[in-house]
């Protein structure tokens, strides 16, 4: 028997989605069995159209996404629950990497719910703390440096180096001074460029990477700050709330997965609504934003998206609006 999970895209930059079927396990029920960690040995890793399946020693196999599956190999050991909550929460899954030349850098796969702010640890090291949701593998937080940070969601593409690098700014052809609006312009004319031209969906993608960052106020300054010393502080994008695959290794203890690198991310994505007067909005030239520390929830309004228009001067007398957005 097999569950089936939907598949998803990391990011939209990578080909493929998380794990997508379970263990299959003969004579009983997945719902009947009672949660517990599997540990098995694969044997033999077979790609099979939009899945990779994972055949284990002594029987048994687990199906995996083509883009997970490029990256475990034969005798590589998996740690995952068992039975798999809804189809709505993404699989935790641990990958030990063994080969004859020894042990190298693990994987490790799950959702997260929460990324702190950057701090430095013992050695002075900057790093972002994200919280792992359903930790039934008993990892309870991934340690992120704000350079694996860096060069997965600050970066034009990620295969060079920071210093390798082109300009977010130069991908969509504009000045650091550009509005948001111009953004918005700049990023449209771009995709009809590339259209125009046949080019890969990469190059899409990555036109939106660097609109998605700088179109976010936080971010921008953020990018900003790493342009002027690439050692500053990185910012966890979307606060964190997704699905994260990184390489790295685990800790002695067993409670913290040590990051260095960020294989792919897919951010939570779900519409939600919600009513906010207007006097709690901070308004600028092009846009307008609303915090909700209640909600861990920040709205940002476009100014040219809306029937309205404002400037900073609304600030001033913000306490008179009682319409609600």
């Amino acid at each position: 028997m097999v569950i089936d999970w939907p598949q998803s895209s990391f990011d939209g930059t990578e080909p493929g989605g998380y794990p997508a079927l379970l263990m299959e396990t003969p004579n009983q029920p997945a719902s009947l069995i009672p949660e517990t960690i599997l540990h098995r040995a694969t044997s033999q890793v077979e790609r099979e159209d939009e899945k990779t399946v994972c055949h284990f020693n002594g029987g048994g196999s687990i199906l995996v996404s083509n883009f997970l599956g490029a990256l475990i190999r034969p005798g590589d050991e998996i740690d995952f629950p068992l039975p798999i909550d809804s189809a709505g929460v993404r699989a935790e899954i641990y990958i030990r990497k063994i080969s004859s030349s020894g042990r190298s850098r693990d994987l490790y796969q799950a959702p997260i719910s929460y990324a702190a702010q950057p701090k430095a640890d013992k050695r002075e090291r900057l790093y972002v703390r994200a919280e792992v949701s359903a930790r039934r593998l008993g990892i309870s937080s991934i340690h992120l440096p704000c350079e694996v940070i860096r060069d997965y969601f600050y970066v034009s593409t990620r295969r060079q180096t920071w210093e390798h690098q082109t300009s977010l700014y130069d991908v969509l052809r504009i000045t650091p001074t550009a509005s948001l609006a111009e953004l918005r312009v700049a990023l449209k004319l771009r995709l009809l460029e590339l259209r125009a031209a046949g080019t890969s969906t990469r190059d899409s993608v990555t036109l939106e990477r660097a609109f998605n960052i700088l179109a976010q106020a936080e971010l921008r300054a953020c990018y900003d700050s790493l342009l002027r010393d690439s050692s500053s502080p990185a910012l966890f994008p979307y606060g964190g709330f997704g699905s994260i695959l990184v390489a790295g290794d685990r800790s002695r203890d067993g409670l913290t997965f040590f990051a260095t690198q960020i294989l792919s991310f897919a951010p939570e994505r779900r519409e939600r609504r919600f009513r906010a007067a207007l006097r709690n909005f901070d308004f600028h030239n092009d846009r307008a934003t609303c915090r909700d520390v209640r909600r861990n929830l920040e709205v940002t309004l476009d100014q040219t998206a809306m029937p309205i228009v404002w400037d900073a001067t609304w600030n001033q007398w913000r306490h008179l609006l009682g319409a609600k957005g």
